[in-house]
């Protein structure tokens, strides 16, 4: 290892020491997120509207009491309307909530993922809770990766819309995030999509950004 990648390393490290004395600390009440909304006109007519509400995160001290361990609590509200006179039905539609993870320095050298895999170095991610993996195969948990200087995003829920509303509600989802030194930011976000034969639209909303 040359000695200027060594300075590099050990920079990256020293920021993520600093960054690790303001994060991840424990609060008494959940940090309550502003609501966000938002709409848009298709052109065949119909109007989109979605909107992500009841948003909080709330950090804690990890269980593993580990350096490298970041662990939290999240809740969300997606709620997505299909309105107006479209020139043309709307064939499908459905909303989506998720959540988007970024690590600073990943410091692993290989992870657990659960459901017997073992993936190569990068940061592991764990969700669970009543409403993890909701239409998805892996069950009632999800797990995901995180490279270095990456953002993951990571779908929670989704729900085709039967009628002119539908809504996806998480609350304190489990959100434990290995592997990884330093700051670790989450982001949820909300999503509304429809096609009819002349056009397929689509319209998200994102959290602030807030730390684990």
């Amino acid at each position: 290892m040359s000695a200027m990648w060594q300075k590099s390393v050990v920079s990256m490290v020293a920021a993520g020491a600093v960054v690790l004395g303001t994060c991840g600390v424990a609060s008494a009440e959940p940090t309550k997120l502003e609501s966000k909304s938002d709409s848009k006109t298709t052109d065949d007519g119909w109007v989109l509207a979605v909107s992500a509400t009841e948003l909080s995160a709330n950090p804690v001290p990890n269980l593993a009491a580990s350096r490298f361990t970041r662990e939290g609590f999240l809740s969300s509200k997606t709620t997505g309307t299909i309105t107006g006179a479209g020139t043309a039905p709307v064939r499908t539609g459905y909303i989506e909530q998720g959540l988007q993870v970024g690590c600073a320095v990943d410091v692993s050298s290989g992870v657990t993922a659960g459901l017997a895999m073992t993936i190569g170095p990068s940061v592991g991610i764990s969700l669970t809770g009543p409403n993890a993996g909701l239409n998805a195969n892996i069950g009632p948990s999800i797990s995901a990766q995180v490279k270095l200087g990456t953002i993951t995003t990571i779908p929670l829920g989704k729900k085709d819309l039967e009628g002119a509303r539908a809504s996806v509600s998480t609350s304190n989802l489990h959100v434990k995030v290995d592997g990884c030194f330093g700051a670790v930011s989450i982001r949820s976000y909300s999503m509304l999509a429809a096609s009819t034969a002349t056009s397929d639209d689509s319209v998200y909303v994102y959290s602030e950004p807030t730390w684990l």
